[in-house]
């Protein structure tokens, strides 16, 4: 309601205390109505206006469009439909990194390191994975053109409604490895069912919890996972304009102190730089990497009355249990090693962790 008014004020210059960026935006509309050479469209005029105002106070803010207003609201609702597989930017379109078993793309045959190059007709070189999940619409089918060892192949698919493990279970001899995909609202309880499974290996020595790439996902499925290692300490604390909340782990410690290492890098973000920091801070695990994406921030989506579209912006920042940002430069490794591609045989993060827990 708050940004709604601000934006009212801005809109029909009322004295306030926007009132110099209210002449400045005057003072520009009359540029551009002067010197620019075509009458300009006045729907992409008030769109870069407000994605310009957020983004120059909130680099994790954005306006949102219909389209992308619709697909937040489904995905918290848990109606988004999804393709079940994780992606990231290529020269040639977007390079699957993995593809989760039950999914639509594991039925359509898609595999990782495959490429996708066009999707429903449209291209997808230099294309944002936002941009890309706006292209998924209905629950129809849909033409995938990708490139597999240099080799073009179309394939069909269907999106459905899936939702990933938060986390796959590997051994490395008598060390646990916990790789996450996600930080969903299930996740503390999967967590916890899978540090049982974990503490019934008596030869126990170590876990990983591998967190490279994790999107993040829900604040408090964050605290209740780093919660599991604490005993009692602080998590994170909440800065809602001069208001502090504290958010502590209710305890024990459900490994009881055995010795952990997070493995990060420059995709680590949200609920997932929340573990981090904290297990970091209270010096409960050794973190090996990179500097996470600083993007641990509380947001809110809001509409503007009377419309369809509207804006995502930081409600509130988050600190380390040492008052320490998280959503500024990211959570900093311990040890940290240069960002490498893994070879399908040869993964030189897990291989640093290893050698840590041989030396203890």
């Amino acid at each position: 309601m708050k940004l709604s008014i601000i934006f009212f004020l801005l809109l029909i210059g009322c004295s306030n205390p926007y009132q110099d960026l209210h002449d400045s935006l005057d003072e520009t509309l009359e540029i551009i109505d002067t010197l620019y050479p075509e009458k300009p469209d006045q729907d992409r005029l008030r769109q870069g206006m407000i994605h310009g105002l957020i983004q120059g106070i909130d680099a994790h803010g954005s306006y949102l469009n219909e389209m992308q207003i619709k697909s937040l609201r489904e995905a918290v609702d848990g109606g988004e439909l999804k393709l079940g597989m994780i992606l990231t930017k290529h020269k040639d379109g977007l390079l699957v990194k993995k593809v989760f078993e039950k999914s639509a793309s594991y039925a359509a045959g898609i595999k990782a390191d495959d490429i996708l190059t066009q999707f429903d007709k449209s291209s997808l070189k230099n294309i944002e994975l936002n941009d890309f999940l706006n292209l998924i619409k209905e629950k129809k089918t849909y033409d995938i053109v990708l490139l597999r060892n240099r080799q073009k192949l179309t394939k069909e698919i269907i999106p459905g409604h899936f939702t990933p493990p938060t986390a796959e279970l590997k051994w490395f001899g008598n060390v646990a490895c916990l790789k996450f995909g996600c930080v969903s609202k299930e996740a503390a309880d999967e967590i916890r069912n899978y540090i049982q499974k974990i503490k019934t290996n008596k030869k126990l020595s170590g876990l990983i919890l591998d967190l490279r790439d994790c999107p993040g996902g829900s604040f408090e499925a964050g605290i209740g996972i780093a919660s599991q290692f604490l005993d009692g300490h602080l998590v994170v604390e909440m800065q809602k304009k001069d208001v502090f909340s504290k958010f502590c782990s209710s305890g024990p410690d459900s490994l009881n102190k055995l010795s952990m290492i997070i493995l990060q890098n420059k995709n680590t973000c949200s609920a997932a730089e929340i573990i981090a920091a904290a297990l970091k801070a209270n010096k409960r695990a050794t973190l090996i990497g990179q500097n996470t994406a600083g993007g641990a921030t509380a947001k809110e989506m809001i509409s503007f009355p009377n419309r369809k579209d509207g804006v995502i912006i930081s409600i509130a920042f988050l600190n380390d249990p040492l008052g320490k940002r998280i959503g500024h430069e990211g959570v900093e490794p311990d040890m940290r090693i240069k960002e490498i591609v893994a070879s399908k045989n040869k993964d030189l993060y897990i291989e640093k962790a290893l050698s840590i827990f041989r030396t203890k």
